[in-house]
């Protein structure tokens, strides 16, 4: 029986979803919980939608896992809702929560069948920085124009090849992806950015937010963008924006 969660957490004191030696995951500290539920009865192997790096928060990170004992199956087919509950029992004070558990067909794989990702990345912008937002959003002191950020934005809509927009240590074959919608806004002291797209290449989006942070404090035009979509190298791009700024939203399938 394959089993589908919807995770949401805080990236803050973790190493990124996947598992790591020596280094305390989201993948992990989920496959003990649900391993503590079952009793042992299985060797529970999680598979997320997205490998968030470390400091990245999630508010519907979707994972899979498949239950093979017979009675353990037929056990939890019957209360498939109280299972998410079981699990965040012994998720607390991990900043971790289990949103929803659900049966799904045996086909269904939380990243391969994955057709769209959703991200928003969170800037704070005012003069003084906020303790509540600390880990939550990016501090940027000096005043953004959001209109002009969300103009530069459009130039990455469609499929390009964005190898300017991806960390040097991506281990992706291909760096060509096709971005389906962007767009930032302003909400209040708050800057947002939201994008999506079947896949991402290594710090794109974050990447992405730092080279529209700088289009937005006046370093370039909006016009910019094209050029280092011209360009097609790492270092004509803007920084590459701080982790806790960042949320995978959802995915669709």
């Amino acid at each position: 029986m394959r089993i589908k969660l919807t995770i949401e957490y805080d990236g803050t004191n973790f190493y990124g979803w996947q598992k790591q030696n020596g280094f305390v995951s989201v993948q992990e500290t989920v496959e003990r919980a649900i391993d503590q539920v079952f009793g042992g009865a299985e060797n529970v192997e999680l598979y997320g939608a997205g490998r968030t790096d470390t400091g990245v928060h999630a508010l519907g990170q979707v994972a899979h896992f498949d239950i093979f004992d017979e009675i353990l199956a037929d056990t939890w087919r019957q209360n498939i809702n109280k299972l998410a509950i079981a699990i965040n029992f012994y998720l607390i004070d991990t900043g971790i929560v289990i949103v929803k558990s659900e049966i799904v067909d045996d086909y269904f794989h939380a990243r391969f069948s994955a057709i769209m990702r959703y991200y928003k990345y969170m800037i704070y912008n005012r003069p003084v920085r906020s303790v509540i937002y600390a880990k939550r959003a990016w501090h940027v002191a000096k005043p953004l124009d959001a209109a002009v950020m969300n103009e530069a934005s459009k130039y990455l809509l469609g499929t390009h090849n964005l190898n300017a927009f991806r960390s040097v240590h991506c281990n992706a074959q291909n760096p060509v992806r096709t971005i389906s919608e962007i767009a930032v806004y302003r909400d209040d002291d708050f800057v947002n950015m939201e994008i999506s797209a079947k896949s991402f290449l290594h710090n794109q989006v974050r990447i992405t937010i730092g080279t529209l942070k700088q289009i937005g404090e006046g370093k370039y035009p909006p016009e910019y963008i094209k050029e280092l979509l011209d360009k097609q190298a790492r270092t004509s791009a803007g920084v590459t924006a701080p982790p806790y700024g960042l949320y995978l939203t959802k995915v669709d399938y």
